[in-house]
């Protein structure tokens, strides 16, 4: 093998090193925004939650002001 040929060997490893750092850095961005989606999804699931609980009270306030109402109705 040549000196000419070690060289372009060499350059086209250096040149793919730079690719899979590229390539890495793009990964690790990926996950970055994974785990924001994550963590988005849970305080959806949370606030959901928080929504169903609040539904519920107010049914059962409205069912209440219907009692309260009958009530005085009588």
């Amino acid at each position: 093998m040549s000196t000419d040929e070690v060289l372009a060997n060499q350059r086209t490893i250096i040149s793919n090193q730079e690719q899979i750092r590229a390539n890495q850095a793009k990964l690790d961005k990926m996950l970055s925004n994974q785990e924001a989606i994550i963590s988005n999804q849970q305080t959806i699931i949370s606030n959901q939650e928080k929504l169903d609980s609040i539904k519920a009270n107010q049914e059962r306030i409205l069912a209440n002001q219907k009692e309260i109402l009958s009530r005085l109705s009588k």
